[in-house]
Protein backbone atom coordinates (compact mmCIF):
# COMPACT_ATOMS: atom_id res chain seq x y z
CA UNK A 1 0.00 0.00 0.00
CA UNK A 2 2.92 2.31 1.12
CA UNK A 3 4.45 1.80 -2.65
CA UNK A 4 1.08 3.09 -4.16
CA UNK A 5 0.84 6.15 -2.51
CA UNK A 6 3.72 8.17 -4.21
CA UNK A 7 2.33 7.07 -7.62
CA UNK A 8 -1.38 7.97 -6.39
CA UNK A 9 -0.39 11.50 -4.78
CA UNK A 10 1.51 11.77 -8.14
CA UNK A 11 -1.55 11.11 -10.53
CA UNK A 12 -3.31 13.51 -7.81
CA UNK A 13 -0.87 16.53 -8.55
CA UNK A 14 -1.41 16.07 -12.42
CA UNK A 15 -5.03 15.48 -12.24
CA UNK A 16 -6.14 19.09 -12.11
CA UNK A 17 -9.08 20.42 -14.44
CA UNK A 18 -6.47 22.09 -16.76
CA UNK A 19 -4.52 18.77 -17.29
CA UNK A 20 -7.38 17.08 -18.26
CA UNK A 21 -8.71 19.44 -21.05
CA UNK A 22 -11.27 21.04 -18.61
CA UNK A 23 -13.91 23.69 -20.27
CA UNK A 24 -16.41 25.59 -18.49
CA UNK A 25 -19.70 24.26 -18.19
CA UNK A 26 -22.22 24.66 -21.31
CA UNK A 27 -23.66 27.84 -21.14
CA UNK A 28 -27.65 27.54 -21.77
CA UNK A 29 -26.88 28.12 -25.32
CA UNK A 30 -31.13 28.39 -25.93
CA UNK A 31 -30.90 32.02 -24.04
CA UNK A 32 -29.37 33.19 -27.20
CA UNK A 33 -32.22 31.26 -29.29
CA UNK A 34 -30.24 28.74 -30.14
CA UNK A 35 -32.29 25.61 -30.73
CA UNK A 36 -32.40 22.60 -33.09
CA UNK A 37 -35.40 23.61 -34.93
CA UNK A 38 -33.69 26.53 -36.15
CA UNK A 39 -31.25 24.74 -38.18
CA UNK A 40 -34.37 23.38 -40.44
CA UNK A 41 -36.16 25.18 -43.22
CA UNK A 42 -39.53 24.24 -41.52
CA UNK A 43 -39.22 27.23 -38.97
CA UNK A 44 -37.98 29.92 -41.15
CA UNK A 45 -40.21 28.95 -44.19
CA UNK A 46 -43.21 29.48 -41.46
CA UNK A 47 -41.98 33.24 -40.76
CA UNK A 48 -41.59 34.04 -44.46
CA UNK A 49 -44.32 36.16 -45.63
CA UNK A 50 -45.13 35.79 -49.52
CA UNK A 51 -42.23 33.25 -49.44
CA UNK A 52 -43.47 32.07 -52.88
CA UNK A 53 -44.00 35.43 -54.43
CA UNK A 54 -41.79 35.79 -57.30
CA UNK A 55 -39.37 38.85 -56.54
CA UNK A 56 -37.65 39.10 -60.03
CA UNK A 57 -39.02 37.77 -63.67
CA UNK A 58 -36.25 35.91 -65.57
CA UNK A 59 -36.03 38.58 -67.81
CA UNK A 60 -34.80 41.05 -65.38
CA UNK A 61 -31.92 38.27 -64.24
CA UNK A 62 -30.78 37.76 -67.28
CA UNK A 63 -30.99 41.68 -67.03
CA UNK A 64 -29.11 41.96 -63.94
CA UNK A 65 -25.87 39.12 -65.16
CA UNK A 66 -25.84 41.41 -68.41
CA UNK A 67 -24.95 43.94 -66.03
CA UNK A 68 -22.78 41.85 -63.58
CA UNK A 69 -20.15 40.69 -66.93
CA UNK A 70 -20.42 43.77 -68.10
CA UNK A 71 -18.55 45.71 -65.58
CA UNK A 72 -17.51 42.93 -63.16
CA UNK A 73 -13.23 42.82 -64.31
CA UNK A 74 -12.98 39.83 -62.86
CA UNK A 75 -15.56 37.99 -64.66
CA UNK A 76 -15.68 37.08 -68.20
CA UNK A 77 -18.88 37.96 -70.50
CA UNK A 78 -18.54 35.42 -73.10
CA UNK A 79 -20.58 36.94 -75.75
CA UNK A 80 -18.60 39.95 -75.40
CA UNK A 81 -14.98 38.45 -75.10
CA UNK A 82 -12.45 39.49 -77.33
CA UNK A 83 -11.69 37.29 -80.27
CA UNK A 84 -7.70 37.83 -78.94
CA UNK A 85 -5.46 38.67 -75.85
CA UNK A 86 -2.48 40.00 -75.72
CA UNK A 87 0.44 38.17 -73.96
CA UNK A 88 0.66 41.40 -72.01
CA UNK A 89 -2.31 41.29 -70.35
CA UNK A 90 -2.50 37.60 -70.10
CA UNK A 91 0.84 38.11 -68.37
CA UNK A 92 -0.72 40.90 -65.95
CA UNK A 93 -3.62 38.28 -64.51
CA UNK A 94 -1.42 35.87 -64.13
CA UNK A 95 0.99 38.24 -61.82
CA UNK A 96 -1.78 39.81 -60.04
CA UNK A 97 -2.57 36.05 -59.10
CA UNK A 98 0.06 34.33 -58.57
CA UNK A 99 2.50 36.91 -56.58
CA UNK A 100 5.65 35.42 -54.42
CA UNK A 101 4.56 35.01 -51.02
CA UNK A 102 5.49 37.26 -48.43
CA UNK A 103 4.79 35.39 -45.65
CA UNK A 104 6.12 31.90 -43.99
CA UNK A 105 3.98 28.76 -45.40
CA UNK A 106 4.07 25.52 -43.59
CA UNK A 107 3.19 21.83 -45.39
CA UNK A 108 2.94 18.48 -44.37
CA UNK A 109 1.61 19.50 -41.22
CA UNK A 110 5.05 21.26 -39.76
CA UNK A 111 7.56 21.62 -42.47
CA UNK A 112 8.63 25.07 -43.96
CA UNK A 113 8.21 25.93 -47.05
CA UNK A 114 11.34 26.48 -48.79
CA UNK A 115 12.40 29.75 -51.19
CA UNK A 116 13.42 27.16 -53.13
CA UNK A 117 10.06 25.28 -53.58
CA UNK A 118 8.55 29.05 -53.88
CA UNK A 119 11.45 29.15 -56.69
CA UNK A 120 9.94 26.16 -58.27
CA UNK A 121 5.93 27.48 -58.38
CA UNK A 122 7.56 30.78 -59.85
CA UNK A 123 9.46 29.19 -62.47
CA UNK A 124 7.07 26.87 -63.44
CA UNK A 125 4.67 29.93 -64.50
CA UNK A 126 6.43 30.69 -67.25
CA UNK A 127 6.22 33.95 -67.95
CA UNK A 128 8.31 34.71 -70.18
CA UNK A 129 7.06 32.04 -72.89
CA UNK A 130 3.34 34.03 -73.06
CA UNK A 131 1.57 34.22 -76.35
CA UNK A 132 -1.19 35.84 -77.78
CA UNK A 133 -4.33 33.97 -76.52
CA UNK A 134 -7.36 33.69 -79.80
CA UNK A 135 -10.64 31.82 -80.29
CA UNK A 136 -8.73 28.80 -81.20
CA UNK A 137 -7.69 27.75 -78.06
CA UNK A 138 -10.95 27.30 -75.33
CA UNK A 139 -11.86 24.45 -73.01
CA UNK A 140 -14.67 22.89 -70.47
CA UNK A 141 -14.07 21.23 -67.39
CA UNK A 142 -13.94 17.56 -67.64
CA UNK A 143 -14.53 17.12 -63.89
CA UNK A 144 -14.93 19.03 -60.54
CA UNK A 145 -11.32 20.79 -60.44
CA UNK A 146 -9.29 22.95 -58.17
CA UNK A 147 -8.03 26.47 -59.56
CA UNK A 148 -4.86 26.90 -57.91
CA UNK A 149 -2.72 30.03 -56.59
CA UNK A 150 0.23 28.47 -58.45
CA UNK A 151 0.84 25.42 -61.08
CA UNK A 152 1.43 23.14 -58.05
CA UNK A 153 -0.66 20.84 -56.21
CA UNK A 154 1.29 21.45 -52.90
CA UNK A 155 -0.69 22.41 -50.02
CA UNK A 156 0.61 25.24 -47.90
CA UNK A 157 -0.71 26.95 -44.73
CA UNK A 158 -0.42 29.90 -42.65
CA UNK A 159 0.90 28.17 -39.47
CA UNK A 160 2.17 24.60 -38.18
CA UNK A 161 -0.43 21.90 -37.98
CA UNK A 162 -2.75 23.76 -40.41
CA UNK A 163 -5.38 21.65 -42.50
CA UNK A 164 -8.62 23.35 -43.49
CA UNK A 165 -7.15 26.42 -45.26
CA UNK A 166 -4.70 26.09 -47.96
CA UNK A 167 -3.50 29.34 -49.05
CA UNK A 168 -2.82 27.87 -52.66
CA UNK A 169 -6.43 26.62 -53.12
CA UNK A 170 -8.74 29.61 -55.05
CA UNK A 171 -11.65 28.17 -56.01
CA UNK A 172 -13.09 25.21 -58.71
CA UNK A 173 -14.40 24.35 -61.90
CA UNK A 174 -17.64 22.24 -61.94
CA UNK A 175 -18.03 20.18 -64.76
CA UNK A 176 -19.39 21.76 -67.92
CA UNK A 177 -17.92 25.28 -67.30
CA UNK A 178 -16.94 26.85 -70.35
CA UNK A 179 -12.88 28.38 -69.84
CA UNK A 180 -10.74 30.33 -71.98
CA UNK A 181 -7.24 29.04 -72.05
CA UNK A 182 -5.22 31.39 -71.80
CA UNK A 183 -1.27 29.92 -71.14
CA UNK A 184 0.79 26.74 -70.07
CA UNK A 185 2.84 26.18 -67.12
CA UNK A 186 6.38 25.16 -67.56
CA UNK A 187 6.40 21.50 -66.93
CA UNK A 188 3.21 21.82 -69.39
CA UNK A 189 0.81 19.90 -66.60
CA UNK A 190 -1.34 23.08 -65.86
CA UNK A 191 -3.19 25.75 -67.36
CA UNK A 192 -3.93 29.16 -66.92
CA UNK A 193 -7.61 30.18 -67.54
CA UNK A 194 -10.19 32.35 -67.09
CA UNK A 195 -13.73 31.02 -65.91
CA UNK A 196 -16.94 32.82 -65.97
CA UNK A 197 -15.95 34.44 -62.25
CA UNK A 198 -12.27 33.63 -62.10
CA UNK A 199 -8.79 33.40 -63.61
CA UNK A 200 -6.68 30.96 -61.99
CA UNK A 201 -4.21 27.77 -62.40
CA UNK A 202 -6.08 24.19 -63.37
CA UNK A 203 -4.41 20.76 -64.47
CA UNK A 204 -4.28 20.55 -67.71
CA UNK A 205 -5.84 17.04 -67.38
CA UNK A 206 -9.12 18.51 -66.30
CA UNK A 207 -9.67 20.52 -69.14
CA UNK A 208 -11.14 19.15 -73.09
CA UNK A 209 -9.93 21.46 -75.25
CA UNK A 210 -11.88 22.48 -78.29
CA UNK A 211 -12.37 25.83 -80.53
CA UNK A 212 -14.81 29.15 -78.79
CA UNK A 213 -17.63 28.05 -81.33
CA UNK A 214 -17.79 24.27 -79.92
CA UNK A 215 -17.14 25.08 -76.09
CA UNK A 216 -20.09 27.93 -76.35
CA UNK A 217 -22.21 25.41 -78.75
CA UNK A 218 -21.94 23.08 -75.40
CA UNK A 219 -22.47 25.36 -73.02
CA UNK A 220 -25.67 27.24 -74.10
CA UNK A 221 -27.51 24.33 -76.08
CA UNK A 222 -31.19 24.39 -74.85
CA UNK A 223 -32.70 21.97 -73.35
CA UNK A 224 -30.62 22.04 -70.25
CA UNK A 225 -31.22 20.03 -66.74
CA UNK A 226 -30.26 22.50 -63.68
CA UNK A 227 -28.92 20.77 -60.48
CA UNK A 228 -31.05 22.10 -57.92
CA UNK A 229 -29.50 19.94 -55.06
CA UNK A 230 -26.01 20.66 -53.20
CA UNK A 231 -24.44 17.64 -54.89
CA UNK A 232 -25.78 14.82 -57.40
CA UNK A 233 -23.88 12.67 -59.04
CA UNK A 234 -24.49 11.16 -62.52
CA UNK A 235 -25.28 7.30 -63.12
CA UNK A 236 -22.45 4.70 -62.24
CA UNK A 237 -20.41 2.68 -64.57
CA UNK A 238 -18.66 -0.36 -63.98
CA UNK A 239 -15.29 0.98 -65.86
CA UNK A 240 -15.31 4.16 -67.36
CA UNK A 241 -14.89 6.09 -64.26
CA UNK A 242 -14.29 9.45 -66.36
CA UNK A 243 -17.89 9.45 -66.35
CA UNK A 244 -19.27 7.17 -63.36
CA UNK A 245 -20.75 9.03 -60.48
CA UNK A 246 -19.17 12.23 -61.15
CA UNK A 247 -20.11 15.14 -58.32
CA UNK A 248 -22.58 17.99 -60.47
CA UNK A 249 -23.03 21.16 -57.74
CA UNK A 250 -25.54 23.24 -57.29
CA UNK A 251 -26.02 25.85 -60.02
CA UNK A 252 -24.37 24.13 -63.06
CA UNK A 253 -26.22 22.47 -65.54
CA UNK A 254 -25.45 20.40 -68.69
CA UNK A 255 -27.72 19.93 -72.30
CA UNK A 256 -30.45 17.25 -72.28
CA UNK A 257 -30.20 15.12 -75.31
CA UNK A 258 -34.19 14.68 -76.55
CA UNK A 259 -33.60 12.76 -79.47
CA UNK A 260 -32.40 9.38 -77.45
CA UNK A 261 -34.22 6.30 -78.67
CA UNK A 262 -36.03 4.87 -75.51
CA UNK A 263 -35.15 1.15 -76.66
CA UNK A 264 -31.72 2.22 -77.04
CA UNK A 265 -29.23 1.91 -73.85
CA UNK A 266 -27.20 4.61 -72.07
CA UNK A 267 -23.51 3.44 -71.08
CA UNK A 268 -25.25 -0.59 -70.47
CA UNK A 269 -28.27 1.35 -68.75
CA UNK A 270 -31.84 1.99 -69.89
CA UNK A 271 -32.78 5.73 -69.70
CA UNK A 272 -36.89 5.48 -68.66
CA UNK A 273 -35.89 6.22 -65.18
CA UNK A 274 -33.04 9.27 -65.86
CA UNK A 275 -32.32 12.23 -67.80
CA UNK A 276 -29.52 11.65 -70.58
CA UNK A 277 -27.34 14.52 -70.58
CA UNK A 278 -23.96 15.97 -72.83
CA UNK A 279 -21.17 15.25 -70.34
CA UNK A 280 -17.57 16.40 -71.35
CA UNK A 281 -14.70 14.41 -71.44
CA UNK A 282 -11.27 15.04 -72.35
CA UNK A 283 -9.52 12.35 -74.71
CA UNK A 284 -6.13 11.26 -75.16
CA UNK A 285 -4.98 13.85 -77.07
CA UNK A 286 -6.34 16.52 -75.24
CA UNK A 287 -9.43 17.53 -77.23
CA UNK A 288 -13.24 17.67 -75.55
CA UNK A 289 -15.41 15.25 -76.69
CA UNK A 290 -19.14 14.71 -75.32
CA UNK A 291 -20.92 11.49 -74.09
CA UNK A 292 -24.43 10.68 -73.38
CA UNK A 293 -24.45 10.01 -69.17
CA UNK A 294 -27.40 9.51 -67.11
CA UNK A 295 -28.50 11.50 -64.39
CA UNK A 296 -31.33 9.80 -61.85
CA UNK A 297 -34.92 11.56 -62.29
CA UNK A 298 -34.32 10.94 -57.94
CA UNK A 299 -31.86 13.43 -58.15
CA UNK A 300 -32.45 17.05 -57.30
CA UNK A 301 -32.55 18.78 -60.48
CA UNK A 302 -35.29 20.93 -62.26
CA UNK A 303 -35.63 21.95 -66.46
CA UNK A 304 -34.66 25.70 -65.26
CA UNK A 305 -33.44 27.84 -62.71
CA UNK A 306 -35.97 27.71 -59.75
CA UNK A 307 -38.37 30.93 -58.99
CA UNK A 308 -36.37 34.33 -57.84
CA UNK A 309 -38.99 34.20 -53.95
CA UNK A 310 -37.45 33.87 -50.53
CA UNK A 311 -39.05 30.39 -50.28
CA UNK A 312 -36.65 28.88 -52.64
CA UNK A 313 -33.57 30.92 -51.16
CA UNK A 314 -34.29 29.65 -47.53
CA UNK A 315 -35.05 25.78 -49.18
CA UNK A 316 -31.63 25.94 -51.04
CA UNK A 317 -29.75 26.98 -48.44
CA UNK A 318 -30.64 24.85 -45.99
CA UNK A 319 -29.58 22.32 -48.39
CA UNK A 320 -25.81 22.80 -47.76
CA UNK A 321 -26.47 22.48 -43.45
CA UNK A 322 -23.96 20.72 -42.25
CA UNK A 323 -21.89 20.24 -44.74
CA UNK A 324 -17.84 20.62 -43.50
CA UNK A 325 -16.17 23.93 -45.23
CA UNK A 326 -14.30 24.19 -47.74
CA UNK A 327 -11.88 27.22 -48.59
CA UNK A 328 -12.07 27.68 -52.19
CA UNK A 329 -14.28 24.93 -52.60
CA UNK A 330 -12.30 22.23 -51.09
CA UNK A 331 -12.64 18.81 -49.31
CA UNK A 332 -15.66 18.87 -52.25
CA UNK A 333 -17.23 21.65 -50.29
CA UNK A 334 -17.28 25.62 -50.75
CA UNK A 335 -16.35 28.41 -48.46
CA UNK A 336 -18.59 31.22 -47.55
CA UNK A 337 -18.83 33.45 -50.89
CA UNK A 338 -18.89 30.08 -52.41
CA UNK A 339 -22.32 29.07 -50.43
CA UNK A 340 -24.35 32.24 -51.53
CA UNK A 341 -22.68 32.09 -54.85
CA UNK A 342 -24.14 28.52 -55.20
CA UNK A 343 -27.79 29.28 -53.61
CA UNK A 344 -28.31 32.04 -55.58
CA UNK A 345 -27.10 30.76 -58.95
CA UNK A 346 -29.75 28.07 -58.44
CA UNK A 347 -32.02 31.15 -59.23
CA UNK A 348 -30.37 32.25 -62.28
CA UNK A 349 -28.63 35.20 -60.64
CA UNK A 350 -24.92 35.45 -61.15
CA UNK A 351 -22.87 37.31 -57.92
CA UNK A 352 -18.81 37.19 -58.28
CA UNK A 353 -16.85 34.83 -56.89
CA UNK A 354 -15.13 36.49 -53.43
CA UNK A 355 -16.30 38.30 -50.61
CA UNK A 356 -14.75 41.52 -51.66
CA UNK A 357 -15.86 41.65 -55.12
CA UNK A 358 -19.75 40.59 -54.38
CA UNK A 359 -20.02 43.67 -51.61
CA UNK A 360 -18.06 46.57 -53.78
CA UNK A 361 -20.53 45.49 -56.63
CA UNK A 362 -22.68 48.22 -57.79
CA UNK A 363 -25.27 45.90 -59.37
CA UNK A 364 -27.62 45.29 -56.57
CA UNK A 365 -29.16 47.73 -53.40
CA UNK A 366 -25.53 47.90 -51.61
CA UNK A 367 -26.38 49.40 -47.58
CA UNK A 368 -22.88 50.79 -46.22
CA UNK A 369 -22.39 50.28 -42.85
CA UNK A 370 -19.97 53.17 -41.99
CA UNK A 371 -16.95 53.27 -39.28
CA UNK A 372 -19.12 55.99 -37.83
CA UNK A 373 -22.81 54.86 -37.33
CA UNK A 374 -23.50 54.00 -33.72
CA UNK A 375 -24.50 50.67 -32.16
CA UNK A 376 -27.90 51.93 -32.12
CA UNK A 377 -27.57 53.03 -35.85
CA UNK A 378 -26.27 49.77 -36.65
CA UNK A 379 -28.98 47.44 -35.12
CA UNK A 380 -31.59 49.75 -36.67
CA UNK A 381 -30.72 49.10 -39.69
CA UNK A 382 -30.17 45.17 -39.29
CA UNK A 383 -33.78 44.81 -37.58
CA UNK A 384 -34.77 46.06 -41.29
CA UNK A 385 -32.92 42.74 -43.03
CA UNK A 386 -34.95 40.79 -45.40
CA UNK A 387 -34.65 37.23 -46.32
CA UNK A 388 -31.99 36.37 -48.78
CA UNK A 389 -30.02 40.12 -47.36
CA UNK A 390 -26.17 39.19 -48.28
CA UNK A 391 -24.18 40.81 -45.14
CA UNK A 392 -20.33 41.23 -44.94
CA UNK A 393 -17.66 41.63 -42.16
CA UNK A 394 -14.23 41.23 -43.61
CA UNK A 395 -13.54 38.34 -45.18
CA UNK A 396 -16.85 36.74 -44.43
CA UNK A 397 -20.36 36.69 -45.95
CA UNK A 398 -23.81 35.50 -44.61
CA UNK A 399 -27.23 35.27 -45.39
CA UNK A 400 -30.18 36.78 -44.17
CA UNK A 401 -33.27 33.74 -43.35
CA UNK A 402 -35.37 35.79 -41.38
CA UNK A 403 -35.95 37.35 -38.18
CA UNK A 404 -37.59 36.26 -34.65
CA UNK A 405 -37.33 37.87 -31.06
CA UNK A 406 -33.06 37.75 -31.12
CA UNK A 407 -33.42 39.83 -34.41
CA UNK A 408 -32.33 38.80 -37.68
CA UNK A 409 -30.68 35.09 -38.36
CA UNK A 410 -28.41 33.87 -40.97
CA UNK A 411 -27.47 31.18 -42.32
CA UNK A 412 -23.49 30.62 -43.52
CA UNK A 413 -20.47 28.40 -44.08
CA UNK A 414 -18.39 29.69 -41.48
CA UNK A 415 -14.32 28.55 -40.47
CA UNK A 416 -14.68 29.61 -36.76
CA UNK A 417 -17.12 31.54 -34.95
CA UNK A 418 -18.04 33.06 -31.42
CA UNK A 419 -21.22 33.99 -29.74
CA UNK A 420 -22.14 36.04 -26.52
CA UNK A 421 -24.49 33.52 -24.70
CA UNK A 422 -25.78 34.22 -21.10
CA UNK A 423 -23.53 37.34 -20.52
CA UNK A 424 -20.03 35.81 -21.61
CA UNK A 425 -17.97 35.15 -25.32
CA UNK A 426 -17.69 31.41 -26.18
CA UNK A 427 -16.19 30.21 -29.46
CA UNK A 428 -18.80 28.33 -31.41
CA UNK A 429 -16.86 25.35 -33.21
CA UNK A 430 -18.37 25.81 -36.86
CA UNK A 431 -16.15 24.31 -39.86
CA UNK A 432 -19.18 24.17 -41.96
CA UNK A 433 -22.67 25.37 -43.02
CA UNK A 434 -24.94 26.35 -39.64
CA UNK A 435 -27.26 29.34 -38.53
CA UNK A 436 -26.78 31.57 -36.63
CA UNK A 437 -27.95 35.08 -34.59
CA UNK A 438 -26.06 38.09 -36.43
CA UNK A 439 -26.66 40.32 -33.30
CA UNK A 440 -25.31 37.48 -30.35
CA UNK A 441 -22.27 36.50 -32.56
CA UNK A 442 -18.83 37.64 -32.32
CA UNK A 443 -14.89 37.30 -32.55
CA UNK A 444 -14.19 37.49 -28.87
CA UNK A 445 -15.67 39.51 -25.73
CA UNK A 446 -14.39 42.70 -26.75
CA UNK A 447 -16.13 42.89 -30.70
CA UNK A 448 -18.94 42.01 -32.44
CA UNK A 449 -19.89 41.27 -35.58
CA UNK A 450 -22.50 43.58 -35.63
CA UNK A 451 -19.50 46.08 -35.00
CA UNK A 452 -17.57 44.69 -37.63
CA UNK A 453 -19.91 44.78 -40.67
CA UNK A 454 -19.24 46.49 -43.59
CA UNK A 455 -22.06 45.96 -46.10
CA UNK A 456 -25.31 44.56 -47.14
CA UNK A 457 -26.13 43.63 -50.41
CA UNK A 458 -29.63 43.40 -51.20
CA UNK A 459 -30.09 41.03 -54.33
CA UNK A 460 -33.98 40.93 -54.68
CA UNK A 461 -35.90 44.05 -54.37
CA UNK A 462 -39.48 44.18 -52.47
CA UNK A 463 -41.93 41.91 -52.99
CA UNK A 464 -44.30 43.08 -55.87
Amino acid sequence: MRMLRPALAAFLMISTPSAWGYEPPEPDWTSAGITAEKQSPAYWLQRAPDADSVLLQTAAIQESNRRLLAFESGMADWQTWPNRIPREAIRSRIEALSKRPQTPLFKNANLAVTPQEVDGWMANLDLENIMDADDRLFGMAVKRTALRRFPTEQRAFDSKGGIDIDRLQESALFPGSPVAVLHESKDRQWLFVQSENYAAWVKADAIGLASRQFVMAHATRQPRRWITGSQIRTVFHPYAKEVSEQVLDMGSSLPVRTDWPLSKPVNGQGSLGAWIVDYPLRLDNGLLHVKPVLIPRSADTSDAPLAATHGNLIRQSFKFIGERYGWGHDYNGRDCSGFVSEVYRSLGVLIPRNTGDQQRAENFRRIAFTPEMSRTQRIELIRKLRIGDLVYIPGHVMMVIGQDSQGPWVIHDSHTSGIVVGGGFRALPTNGVAVTPLQAMAFGPEKSYLDAITAVQRIFPEAP
